[in-house]
């Protein structure tokens, strides 16, 4: 016998296997334990992503009160938060320059029709002051209420304007009124 025809014969009868063995209904090599867990495997927690996020939230009135863009976003509908990568956030106040706020990582939580961004990584948020002009703090977490014009932290802060550099641990920041308290172990340098 030549070996061409060993080799239809094997196919032959291997396909034969096969197609008896799916009309037996039988699946050859899979078993119904290997598929719950297969589909056990498929079930996600999250019900949405978005790669290139870019959203704008507005007040009552109609005014845009922040600008956020990420560069992925995925939302968890068990208590509807949404993680972000690369977060950007332009918080608008009013006639006062915006703060741009930028971070590694965050977390979007949805609360009675109000915001709350959780900022993680190498967050940076900066801004030009009237009187002092470019302001930028620096931390590693920022929790930012962007419709009550608040920013918070209890970590490292940095704070750095044209003739000041200060640090603390922990601060609060009204973004309306630019007003910012630095709450403990405060020190650093003011040149007049």
């Amino acid at each position: 016998m030549k070996l061409c025809s060993c080799l239809a014969l094997v196919r032959c009868l291997l396909f034969a296997g096969l197609l008896a063995s799916l009309l037996a209904g039988c699946k050859p090599g899979i078993n119904s334990a290997d598929t719950q867990g297969l589909a056990a495997n498929l079930t996600a927690p999250f019900d949405y992503y978005i790669n290139g996020m870019r959203t704008q939230r507005f007040s009552a009135d109609g005014k845009t009160v922040f600008n956020l863009t990420a560069s992925h976003a995925t939302h968890f509908p068990a208590d509807d938060h949404i993680e972000l990568t690369n977060p950007l956030l332009h918080s608008l106040s009013g006639n006062a320059e915006p703060w741009i706020v930028s971070a590694d990582a965050g977390n979007l939580h949805h609360d009675a029709g109000t915001e709350e961004f959780t900022l993680t990584g190498a967050v940076k948020a900066n801004t030009t002051m009237p009187h002092t002009g470019p302001v930028l703090l620096e931390t590693s977490r920022l929790n930012l209420l962007p419709m009550g014009k608040m920013a918070l932290t209890d970590a490292e802060v940095k704070f750095s304007a044209q003739a000041a550099r200060w640090q603390s641990k922990g601060m609060r920041l009204n973004l309306a009124s630019n007003r910012l308290s630095l709450l403990k172990d405060v020190r650093g340098t003011h040149a007049p």
